[in-house]
């Protein structure tokens, strides 16, 4: 790689960073995972781990590669692992709140005539090659007619016939116990979110309708 090449991908990084930077602090990215239950880890603020999570697609980079190997981050990458495994944390609080503002941001620059709706997606979510991912299950794929490895993504969204943002969403396992792959693997408290979570996605979607909504 040349000087040019390597100080251009410089430049266009911290662009980025910069645009990111304006996003979280423009919709009090930061208050709301306070507000959400996610606390310091470690030295590390939730927002720093975050904000590293949510490069990783506007650079193109997996987790391994912009997680686990990257030594400028200021943080290991067992923090970051905490972060996402904590079951305490209330990600659902978390999304729903960040979505609201982002709403309201959109609705100032559109027209009042503009028809806004609320959409229910049931989509499937493939892991073909996992084999230990908790609840994992056989579902089946209308388009192919085969079953599959995965999930079913329940969403409830928020759309203006432009955009569309998530408010909810419910990764959902089979409420039949044969077709599992996987189990439960943790043994969690009841009153985390993270156990109340697993207990949702093995629950009927027409059920799920009524919570998400």
């Amino acid at each position: 790689m040349d000087i040019n090449t390597q100080f251009e991908i410089e430049q266009e990084t911290t662009r980025l960073l910069s645009t990111i930077r304006t996003f979280f602090d423009n919709f009090s990215v930061g208050t709301l995972l306070n507000r959400s239950g996610t606390k310091k880890l470690k030295g590390a603020s939730p927002l720093a781990i975050f904000e590293a999570i949510f490069m990783l697609a506007f650079r193109g980079q997996n987790f391994y590669r912009g997680i686990v190997q990257n030594e400028h981050l200021g943080f290991q990458k067992d923090v970051v692992y905490d972060l996402l495994e904590n079951p305490r944390y209330n990600w659902r609080q978390f999304l729903f709140r960040l979505v609201v503002k982002i709403i309201s941001v959109l609705e100032l620059l559109t027209s009042e005539e503009r028809e806004k709706v609320l959409v229910v997606d049931d989509s499937d979510y493939e892991r073909p090659r996992s084999k230990k991912v908790e609840l994992l299950d056989r579902i089946f794929d209308h388009n192919s007619r085969k079953y599959l490895k995965g999930f079913k993504m329940l969403t409830l969204g928020w759309g203006d016939g432009v955009t569309f943002l998530p408010l909810d969403f419910v990764l959902r396992s089979s409420a039949k116990l044969k077709n599992r792959i996987q189990g439960i693997i943790k043994d969690l408290d009841k009153r985390t979110c993270g156990y109340k979570r697993r207990q949702e996605a093995m629950t009927k979607s027409t059920e799920l309708l009524v919570i998400i909504s």
